[in-house]
């Protein structure tokens, strides 16, 4: 039959479209590295979505870094099609919207978070 896709199927949420990520087209050298609009502020479910369909030719990601008061469901891991990612935290000072992707070249992509004001509406209503 053959392997399983995903390591973790009970851990898995369901797909939740086309991932809302704009890269700039090279390192930034400091600066942000773009933008990043997910649909929840539910990272164990957002985590996972930005780590398994960030862009192949731009690196795998093995580590996110993120400030928990940004959030309201925060984790300590997250569980994607490639296994288990270690997660760490931005000081609090830090919040406002800010995600760090460690690269396994050891390369640090630096994103913005931004969320819709209403999104919250709009997944209560189911549209």
């Amino acid at each position: 039959m053959g392997a399983p896709q995903f390591p973790y199927p009970h851990r898995y949420a369901q797909p939740l479209g086309a991932l809302r990520l704009q890269l700039a087209p090279h390192a930034t050298h400091g600066e942000l590295d773009g933008v990043w609009r997910p649909r929840s502020r539910d990272l164990t479910r957002e985590g996972p979505h930005l780590i398994d369909d960030f862009p192949n030719e731009r690196g795998r990601i093995d580590r996110l870094v993120y400030a928990p008061a940004d959030w309201d469901v925060v984790a300590t891991e997250i569980f994607t099609r490639h296994g288990r990612i270690k997660v760490g935290f931005l000081p609090t000072d830090r919040a406002g919207g800010l995600v760090l992707l460690r690269l396994g070249s050891s390369g640090i992509i630096r994103l913005r978070v931004m969320w819709e004001p209403d999104a919250w509406l709009r997944d209560l209503s189911g549209s």
